[in-house]
Order: structure tokens, then sequence, then C-alpha cells
């Protein structure tokens, strides 16, 4: 598949991949706005002349951790619809509610790169090559989408048309991306948010089964969703969905109906 072929930060070289993991640690520790490229260089072992060869600014930098981002989600959500032994439906679930788990389920200092996709200013300052791998990766999860719900169609499970399954898959990543702004948005989780992901699970699975299935998945449930996307993510411990400790007082305490 030619997207695949241009997809070149999928398995960049061994330096790319140094850079990018010494810029992550570097914009943990100087702030977004406020790290430099000379840290980077020298923590990376290169001069600033071979880092800027390869970056031309910072905002390449940031989109480049982004891409990085959503290839490893690609990669995942592909391990997911490769399998065997899930079904169509679970599968569609699966790989929607991959990124929401592992936004929740993040470390305290996870970058959290999420926030590109709402936020143009980064992405007009980045050099075209990249803005365009975030056009072929997007791309591909695209035709993954299209792959899935097609096997559904052609396997006779799904008997709706093609306008309200479309109407349905936006609907449903729509819950999603609502659902990752709020795992990665340690303010809205202080204040009252900081729960799980069933929540997501539960309105993902309901706007699928509004539409005209031949049955429902019996095995279909939260804690074989959970098991399958959890031994997916690259976790040290046990997941703990509740990591933001600042002292505020939760918004949903105060709530009186």
């Amino acid at each position: 598949m030619e997207s695949t072929m241009n997809n070149y930060l999928l398995n960049p070289p061994k330096a790319i991949n140094n850079i990018l993991s010494v810029s992550e640690d570097v914009i943990k520790e100087q702030g977004l706005c406020s790290f430099k490229m000379s840290v980077i260089a020298s923590r990376s072992g290169c001069s600033t002349k071979t880092l800027y060869n390869h970056f031309h600014c910072k905002e390449d930098i940031i989109v480049a951790l982004f891409i990085q981002h959503v290839n490893d989600i690609l990669c995942k959500i592909n391990m997911i619809e490769a399998s065997n032994k899930l079904t169509n439906q679970e599968k569609i679930i699966y790989t929607l509610m991959y990124d929401p788990v592992k936004c929740w389920a993040a470390e305290k200092d996870n970058l959290c790169v999420n926030f590109l996709g709402v936020n143009p200013h980064i992405l007009n300052m980045a050099s075209p090559e990249f803005i365009g791998n975030i056009k072929v990766i997007f791309l591909e999860i695209k035709e993954h989408t299209q792959r899935l719900w097609k096997k559904a169609v052609n396997d006779g499970e799904l008997l709706s048309g093609k306008a309200s399954i479309i109407k349905r898959i936006l609907l449903m990543r729509g819950i999603q991306k609502g659902s990752v702004v709020v795992g990665q948005n340690k303010y809205l989780r202080q204040f009252g948010y900081d729960g799980d992901v069933k929540p997501t699970f539960n309105a993902l699975c309901d706007a699928m089964w509004s539409l005209d299935w031949a049955s429902k998945c019996e095995t279909l449930s939260y804690g074989a969703m959970l098991s399958s996307t959890v031994s997916l993510l690259d976790l040290k411990s046990e997941m703990s969905q509740r990591h933001y400790g600042l002292e505020m007082e939760s918004l949903k305490e105060n709530i009186e109906l």
C-alpha cells in the first residue's frame, strides 16, 4: 500500500528515534514552548546543524512526536483487526477504545500530544513533509475503519444502509475523541471527570447497536475490552486511571439536583 510506504516515521532511523526520545524528556523538563533545540542536540549526541537537517523548527519536533503517537495507535488497531479471536463488533469497539484507554492509563508526566488535533498554530508552522505524513497516517486509519465496517456488511451481520452507517461512524468517532480530550486534560479530570472509560465504552456500544444488526455480539463486554486493549499498552504496572493529584475542589461534589 502506497500510504504505508510514505509513512516514514513508522520505523524511523535510530538517530531520529534517539532525537525524538530525548526531545520528549527535554519538553517535559523545559516546557512545550520553552524547550531548547540546542539542549536536544547536545543530549542526542549530534550537532545543532545535524538536528536542524532533520527538524527545521520546534514545531517539527512536536508534530513528529504526535506522528509517533498516532503510528502507535495505527499499529495497535491493526493488531486488533488481525485477531482471529474477536468478532466484527468487538473489533469496531476495541479499535475505538484503544486511544482513550491509552490516554486514561498514561503516567502522570505523559506528554499528552493529542492536543495537536485542535491546535492549528503548531501545524501551520511545521514543515510540509511532516504535515504530509500526518495526512498519510490518517488516510491509513480511514482505510482501516472502512475495512472493519465493510467486513461486517459483507459478512451479513450489519444490515443498515450506507448513509446510516456513515452517520454512526462519525458519531462514534466524536464520542471517542471527547473521551481522549478528557483523558488528557488534568484540570477536567480533577474537577470531577476522573472516573474510568466505561461510560465511553457504553456510549460507543449504544451508538453501534442503534444500527440494524442481525444480532448483538454476546462476548462484547467492558472487561473483555480492557483485557484486550491494556495488554497492548506498555505499562509498568496495573492500569491506574486516577493519577492527577492536584489539590482542587471537585466539580461534581458541588452539583445539587
